[in-house]
Protein backbone atom coordinates (compact mmCIF):
# COMPACT_ATOMS: atom_id res chain seq x y z
CA UNK A 1 0.00 0.00 0.00
CA UNK A 2 1.35 3.38 -1.01
CA UNK A 3 1.92 5.91 1.72
CA UNK A 4 -0.25 8.99 2.03
CA UNK A 5 2.65 11.20 0.98
CA UNK A 6 3.10 9.26 -2.27
CA UNK A 7 -0.63 9.35 -2.98
CA UNK A 8 -0.78 13.11 -2.44
CA UNK A 9 2.25 13.60 -4.68
CA UNK A 10 0.73 11.52 -7.47
CA UNK A 11 -2.63 13.25 -7.07
CA UNK A 12 -1.04 16.70 -7.38
CA UNK A 13 1.11 15.66 -10.36
CA UNK A 14 -1.76 13.97 -12.20
CA UNK A 15 -4.07 16.92 -11.58
CA UNK A 16 -1.52 19.38 -12.91
CA UNK A 17 -0.67 17.21 -15.91
CA UNK A 18 -4.35 16.64 -16.69
CA UNK A 19 -5.04 20.38 -16.77
CA UNK A 20 -1.94 20.91 -18.93
CA UNK A 21 -2.94 18.11 -21.32
CA UNK A 22 -6.46 19.51 -21.71
CA UNK A 23 -5.06 22.97 -22.39
CA UNK A 24 -2.61 21.60 -24.98
CA UNK A 25 -5.37 19.57 -26.64
CA UNK A 26 -7.63 22.57 -27.18
CA UNK A 27 -4.66 24.66 -28.30
CA UNK A 28 -3.75 21.97 -30.82
CA UNK A 29 -7.30 21.76 -32.14
CA UNK A 30 -7.62 25.56 -32.41
CA UNK A 31 -4.32 25.93 -34.26
CA UNK A 32 -5.19 23.09 -36.61
CA UNK A 33 -8.53 24.73 -37.40
CA UNK A 34 -6.92 28.08 -38.14
CA UNK A 35 -4.26 26.60 -40.38
CA UNK A 36 -6.68 24.48 -42.39
CA UNK A 37 -9.82 26.57 -42.68
CA UNK A 38 -8.82 30.21 -42.30
CA UNK A 39 -6.76 32.32 -44.71
CA UNK A 40 -3.99 34.70 -43.81
CA UNK A 41 -3.16 38.10 -45.26
CA UNK A 42 -0.19 40.42 -44.86
CA UNK A 43 1.59 43.22 -46.70
CA UNK A 44 4.17 42.54 -49.33
CA UNK A 45 7.54 44.01 -48.39
CA UNK A 46 8.60 45.17 -51.85
CA UNK A 47 5.37 46.93 -52.56
CA UNK A 48 3.44 47.99 -49.42
CA UNK A 49 0.31 48.57 -51.45
CA UNK A 50 0.07 44.90 -52.28
CA UNK A 51 -1.94 42.68 -49.92
CA UNK A 52 -1.25 38.96 -50.23
CA UNK A 53 -4.01 36.45 -49.50
CA UNK A 54 -3.49 32.74 -49.18
CA UNK A 55 -3.56 29.64 -46.97
CA UNK A 56 -1.24 26.79 -45.92
CA UNK A 57 -1.18 23.59 -47.89
CA UNK A 58 -2.10 20.27 -46.31
CA UNK A 59 1.53 19.19 -46.16
CA UNK A 60 2.59 22.42 -44.45
CA UNK A 61 -0.18 22.03 -41.88
CA UNK A 62 0.99 18.48 -41.06
CA UNK A 63 4.60 19.65 -40.69
CA UNK A 64 3.61 22.49 -38.35
CA UNK A 65 1.42 20.24 -36.21
CA UNK A 66 4.12 17.56 -36.08
CA UNK A 67 6.63 20.14 -34.86
CA UNK A 68 4.14 21.22 -32.22
CA UNK A 69 3.72 17.63 -31.00
CA UNK A 70 7.48 17.05 -30.89
CA UNK A 71 8.00 20.27 -28.95
CA UNK A 72 5.25 19.32 -26.50
CA UNK A 73 6.76 15.89 -25.89
CA UNK A 74 10.23 17.40 -25.51
CA UNK A 75 9.11 19.74 -22.76
CA UNK A 76 6.76 17.23 -21.12
CA UNK A 77 9.48 15.16 -19.39
CA UNK A 78 11.02 18.08 -17.47
CA UNK A 79 7.50 19.26 -16.70
CA UNK A 80 6.65 15.86 -15.20
CA UNK A 81 9.79 15.84 -13.05
CA UNK A 82 9.20 19.38 -11.82
CA UNK A 83 5.58 18.54 -11.06
CA UNK A 84 6.54 15.44 -9.08
CA UNK A 85 9.13 17.32 -7.05
CA UNK A 86 6.73 20.16 -6.37
CA UNK A 87 3.97 17.73 -5.42
CA UNK A 88 6.29 15.82 -3.08
CA UNK A 89 7.37 19.05 -1.40
CA UNK A 90 3.78 20.18 -0.90
CA UNK A 91 2.70 16.74 0.37
CA UNK A 92 5.63 16.58 2.78
CA UNK A 93 4.88 20.02 4.15
CA UNK A 94 1.18 19.21 4.46
CA UNK A 95 1.85 15.96 6.33
CA UNK A 96 4.47 17.42 8.67
CA UNK A 97 1.87 18.01 11.45
CA UNK A 98 0.76 14.37 11.20
CA UNK A 99 4.37 13.15 11.52
CA UNK A 100 4.87 15.36 14.58
CA UNK A 101 1.60 14.13 16.07
CA UNK A 102 2.56 10.50 15.48
CA UNK A 103 5.95 11.02 17.13
CA UNK A 104 4.36 12.59 20.20
CA UNK A 105 1.81 9.80 20.52
CA UNK A 106 4.52 7.13 20.28
CA UNK A 107 6.38 8.72 23.19
CA UNK A 108 3.35 8.46 25.50
CA UNK A 109 3.39 5.34 27.69
CA UNK A 110 1.44 4.15 30.70
CA UNK A 111 3.87 6.08 32.89
CA UNK A 112 3.48 9.34 30.93
CA UNK A 113 -0.26 9.52 30.40
CA UNK A 114 -0.23 13.02 31.86
CA UNK A 115 1.43 14.33 28.71
CA UNK A 116 -0.63 15.96 25.97
CA UNK A 117 -0.04 16.41 22.26
CA UNK A 118 0.31 19.84 20.70
CA UNK A 119 1.14 21.41 17.33
CA UNK A 120 2.47 24.94 16.99
CA UNK A 121 1.16 25.42 13.46
CA UNK A 122 -2.07 23.55 12.89
CA UNK A 123 -5.11 24.12 10.73
CA UNK A 124 -8.61 24.14 12.16
CA UNK A 125 -9.10 20.46 11.30
CA UNK A 126 -5.90 19.52 13.14
CA UNK A 127 -6.90 21.60 16.15
CA UNK A 128 -10.16 19.67 16.41
CA UNK A 129 -8.24 16.39 16.15
CA UNK A 130 -5.80 17.52 18.85
CA UNK A 131 -8.65 18.47 21.15
CA UNK A 132 -10.30 15.06 20.76
CA UNK A 133 -6.98 13.22 21.24
CA UNK A 134 -6.15 15.16 24.39
CA UNK A 135 -9.64 14.51 25.77
CA UNK A 136 -9.16 10.80 25.10
CA UNK A 137 -5.74 10.85 26.81
CA UNK A 138 -7.29 12.56 29.83
CA UNK A 139 -9.97 9.87 30.06
CA UNK A 140 -7.34 7.13 29.68
CA UNK A 141 -5.21 8.71 32.40
CA UNK A 142 -8.16 8.92 34.77
CA UNK A 143 -9.27 5.34 34.06
CA UNK A 144 -5.74 3.97 34.36
CA UNK A 145 -5.14 5.81 37.64
CA UNK A 146 -8.41 4.58 39.10
CA UNK A 147 -7.67 1.02 37.97
CA UNK A 148 -4.16 1.08 39.48
CA UNK A 149 -5.43 2.51 42.75
CA UNK A 150 -8.20 -0.08 42.88
CA UNK A 151 -5.77 -2.93 42.18
CA UNK A 152 -3.40 -1.68 44.87
CA UNK A 153 -6.26 -1.30 47.34
CA UNK A 154 -7.60 -4.79 46.63
CA UNK A 155 -4.12 -6.27 46.98
CA UNK A 156 -3.62 -4.51 50.31
CA UNK A 157 -7.03 -5.64 51.54
CA UNK A 158 -6.32 -9.26 50.62
CA UNK A 159 -2.90 -9.53 52.22
CA UNK A 160 -4.19 -9.37 55.80
CA UNK A 161 -6.96 -12.02 55.44
CA UNK A 162 -4.55 -14.37 53.66
CA UNK A 163 -1.97 -13.94 56.40
CA UNK A 164 -4.62 -14.67 59.05
CA UNK A 165 -5.74 -17.78 57.16
CA UNK A 166 -2.17 -19.06 56.94
CA UNK A 167 -1.68 -18.58 60.66
CA UNK A 168 -4.95 -20.37 61.45
CA UNK A 169 -3.98 -23.28 59.21
CA UNK A 170 -0.65 -23.53 61.01
CA UNK A 171 -2.43 -23.55 64.36
CA UNK A 172 -4.79 -26.30 63.20
CA UNK A 173 -2.12 -28.58 61.75
CA UNK A 174 -2.62 -31.09 64.57
CA UNK A 175 -6.41 -31.07 64.18
CA UNK A 176 -6.68 -31.65 60.42
CA UNK A 177 -5.13 -34.19 58.11
CA UNK A 178 -1.52 -33.44 57.10
CA UNK A 179 -2.32 -33.72 53.39
CA UNK A 180 -5.16 -31.23 53.70
CA UNK A 181 -3.02 -28.85 55.75
CA UNK A 182 -0.25 -29.02 53.17
CA UNK A 183 -2.73 -28.42 50.35
CA UNK A 184 -4.23 -25.43 52.14
CA UNK A 185 -0.80 -23.95 52.83
CA UNK A 186 0.19 -24.39 49.19
CA UNK A 187 -2.98 -22.73 47.95
CA UNK A 188 -2.63 -19.85 50.42
CA UNK A 189 0.98 -19.39 49.38
CA UNK A 190 -0.08 -19.24 45.73
CA UNK A 191 -2.78 -16.67 46.47
CA UNK A 192 -0.32 -14.59 48.49
CA UNK A 193 2.10 -14.69 45.57
CA UNK A 194 -0.63 -13.50 43.18
CA UNK A 195 -1.53 -10.66 45.54
CA UNK A 196 2.12 -9.62 45.88
CA UNK A 197 2.54 -9.62 42.10
CA UNK A 198 -0.62 -7.57 41.61
CA UNK A 199 0.56 -5.06 44.19
CA UNK A 200 3.96 -4.87 42.51
CA UNK A 201 2.37 -4.19 39.12
CA UNK A 202 0.16 -1.48 40.60
CA UNK A 203 3.14 0.21 42.25
CA UNK A 204 5.17 0.03 39.04
CA UNK A 205 2.33 1.54 37.02
CA UNK A 206 2.05 4.37 39.54
CA UNK A 207 5.80 4.98 39.51
CA UNK A 208 6.16 4.21 43.22
CA UNK A 209 8.94 1.62 42.86
CA UNK A 210 12.51 2.77 43.42
CA UNK A 211 15.18 1.04 41.34
CA UNK A 212 18.36 0.76 43.44
CA UNK A 213 21.33 -0.33 41.34
CA UNK A 214 24.02 -2.53 42.89
CA UNK A 215 26.88 -4.67 41.59
CA UNK A 216 26.44 -8.42 41.95
CA UNK A 217 27.24 -11.69 40.23
CA UNK A 218 24.35 -12.65 37.98
CA UNK A 219 25.83 -16.14 37.56
CA UNK A 220 25.46 -16.84 41.28
CA UNK A 221 21.87 -15.62 41.25
CA UNK A 222 21.09 -17.81 38.26
CA UNK A 223 22.57 -20.86 40.00
CA UNK A 224 20.26 -20.36 42.97
CA UNK A 225 17.21 -20.05 40.72
CA UNK A 226 18.16 -23.11 38.66
CA UNK A 227 18.50 -25.20 41.82
CA UNK A 228 14.97 -24.19 42.80
CA UNK A 229 13.45 -24.85 39.38
CA UNK A 230 15.13 -28.13 38.47
CA UNK A 231 12.91 -30.00 40.93
CA UNK A 232 9.77 -28.62 39.29
CA UNK A 233 11.12 -29.45 35.84
CA UNK A 234 12.07 -33.00 36.84
CA UNK A 235 8.54 -33.61 38.13
CA UNK A 236 7.29 -33.01 34.59
CA UNK A 237 10.09 -35.11 33.09
CA UNK A 238 11.78 -32.07 31.53
CA UNK A 239 15.48 -31.32 31.41
CA UNK A 240 16.88 -27.99 32.54
CA UNK A 241 20.13 -27.16 30.75
CA UNK A 242 22.14 -24.10 31.63
CA UNK A 243 25.47 -22.44 30.97
CA UNK A 244 26.69 -19.59 33.14
CA UNK A 245 30.37 -18.63 33.02
CA UNK A 246 31.85 -17.43 36.27
CA UNK A 247 31.91 -13.74 37.10
CA UNK A 248 29.14 -12.34 34.85
CA UNK A 249 28.79 -9.21 36.96
CA UNK A 250 26.01 -6.70 36.34
CA UNK A 251 24.94 -3.44 37.89
CA UNK A 252 21.20 -3.29 38.49
CA UNK A 253 18.66 -3.85 41.26
CA UNK A 254 19.19 -7.43 42.53
CA UNK A 255 15.69 -7.72 44.05
CA UNK A 256 13.83 -6.88 40.87
CA UNK A 257 16.36 -8.72 38.72
CA UNK A 258 15.65 -11.92 40.63
CA UNK A 259 11.91 -11.37 40.24
CA UNK A 260 12.31 -10.90 36.50
CA UNK A 261 14.36 -14.08 36.08
CA UNK A 262 11.95 -15.99 38.32
CA UNK A 263 8.97 -14.83 36.24
CA UNK A 264 10.67 -15.84 32.96
CA UNK A 265 11.57 -19.30 34.26
CA UNK A 266 8.05 -19.79 35.62
CA UNK A 267 6.56 -18.83 32.27
CA UNK A 268 8.84 -21.29 30.43
CA UNK A 269 7.92 -24.05 32.87
CA UNK A 270 4.17 -23.47 32.73
CA UNK A 271 3.68 -22.72 29.04
CA UNK A 272 6.44 -24.76 27.38
CA UNK A 273 7.48 -28.34 26.91
CA UNK A 274 10.68 -30.28 26.41
CA UNK A 275 14.07 -29.12 27.57
CA UNK A 276 14.63 -25.60 28.91
CA UNK A 277 17.95 -24.11 27.83
CA UNK A 278 19.48 -21.16 29.69
CA UNK A 279 22.67 -19.39 28.63
CA UNK A 280 24.56 -16.46 30.08
CA UNK A 281 27.07 -14.57 27.96
CA UNK A 282 29.14 -11.42 28.46
CA UNK A 283 30.03 -9.45 25.34
CA UNK A 284 30.58 -5.81 24.33
CA UNK A 285 29.87 -4.47 27.79
CA UNK A 286 26.57 -6.33 28.08
CA UNK A 287 25.55 -9.54 29.84
CA UNK A 288 23.06 -11.52 27.77
CA UNK A 289 20.57 -13.91 29.35
CA UNK A 290 18.93 -16.28 26.86
CA UNK A 291 16.11 -18.69 27.65
CA UNK A 292 14.70 -21.08 25.03
CA UNK A 293 12.11 -23.84 25.14
CA UNK A 294 9.67 -25.62 22.89
CA UNK A 295 6.17 -24.24 22.51
CA UNK A 296 3.36 -26.29 23.97
CA UNK A 297 0.53 -26.79 21.44
CA UNK A 298 -2.64 -24.92 22.32
CA UNK A 299 -4.70 -28.06 21.99
CA UNK A 300 -2.62 -29.79 24.66
CA UNK A 301 -2.32 -26.79 26.95
CA UNK A 302 -5.36 -26.64 29.18
CA UNK A 303 -3.95 -24.48 31.95
CA UNK A 304 -5.70 -21.25 32.74
CA UNK A 305 -3.23 -18.70 34.15
CA UNK A 306 -3.47 -15.11 35.19
CA UNK A 307 -0.48 -14.16 33.02
CA UNK A 308 1.02 -12.04 35.78
CA UNK A 309 4.58 -13.26 35.29
CA UNK A 310 5.30 -11.47 32.03
CA UNK A 311 3.19 -8.54 33.17
CA UNK A 312 5.45 -8.15 36.20
CA UNK A 313 8.51 -8.49 33.97
CA UNK A 314 7.40 -5.75 31.61
CA UNK A 315 6.34 -3.51 34.51
CA UNK A 316 9.77 -3.83 36.14
CA UNK A 317 11.66 -3.43 32.88
CA UNK A 318 9.81 -0.19 32.20
CA UNK A 319 11.51 1.26 35.27
CA UNK A 320 15.03 0.67 33.97
CA UNK A 321 15.76 1.60 30.33
CA UNK A 322 19.27 0.11 30.50
CA UNK A 323 17.73 -3.38 30.48
CA UNK A 324 16.70 -4.64 27.06
CA UNK A 325 14.01 -7.27 26.66
CA UNK A 326 13.08 -9.11 23.48
CA UNK A 327 11.01 -12.20 22.76
CA UNK A 328 10.74 -14.40 19.68
CA UNK A 329 7.60 -16.49 19.24
CA UNK A 330 8.06 -19.25 16.68
CA UNK A 331 5.77 -22.08 15.64
CA UNK A 332 7.86 -24.62 17.57
CA UNK A 333 10.27 -22.69 19.79
CA UNK A 334 10.07 -19.69 22.07
CA UNK A 335 13.16 -17.63 22.92
CA UNK A 336 13.68 -14.77 25.36
CA UNK A 337 16.66 -12.41 25.32
CA UNK A 338 17.40 -10.14 28.26
CA UNK A 339 20.54 -7.99 28.35
CA UNK A 340 22.03 -6.20 31.35
CA UNK A 341 24.75 -3.55 31.55
CA UNK A 342 27.94 -5.29 32.65
CA UNK A 343 29.66 -3.99 35.79
CA UNK A 344 33.23 -2.73 35.42
CA UNK A 345 35.54 -5.08 37.26
CA UNK A 346 34.65 -7.63 39.90
CA UNK A 347 35.80 -5.88 43.06
CA UNK A 348 33.34 -6.26 45.88
CA UNK A 349 31.22 -8.72 43.91
CA UNK A 350 30.48 -12.24 45.05
CA UNK A 351 31.38 -14.78 42.35
CA UNK A 352 31.09 -18.54 41.97
CA UNK A 353 33.80 -20.90 43.09
CA UNK A 354 33.88 -22.58 39.71
CA UNK A 355 32.59 -22.00 36.22
CA UNK A 356 29.15 -23.38 35.48
CA UNK A 357 29.17 -25.20 32.16
CA UNK A 358 26.28 -26.55 30.10
CA UNK A 359 24.72 -29.01 32.50
CA UNK A 360 21.54 -31.04 32.60
CA UNK A 361 20.35 -30.21 36.09
CA UNK A 362 17.42 -32.54 35.84
CA UNK A 363 19.62 -35.60 35.41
Amino acid sequence: MKSLRVRLTLWFALSFLTVTAVFMFFTYRRLDLQLRKETFQHEYNINPNWILHGSYSEEEVREIMAELVVASLTYSLPLVLVTLLLGYFIARKSLRPIASLNQQLQSITTRTLQRRVELTEADEQFRDLLSHLNDMLARLQQSFTEMSLYAAKVAHELRTPLTILRLKVEQCEGKIEPELAEELQSELHRLSHVVDQSLLIAKADQGRLVWTAARFDLSAMLVELVKDFHLLASEEGRALQWEAPRGCCVETDPRYCKQILHALLTNALMHGRGAITIRLRQRDGRVRFTLANQVRPAARSGEQTLGLGLRVTRALLSLQPTLRFRQHHGSRYHATLLTFPAADGAAGVTTLDKACQLTDVGS
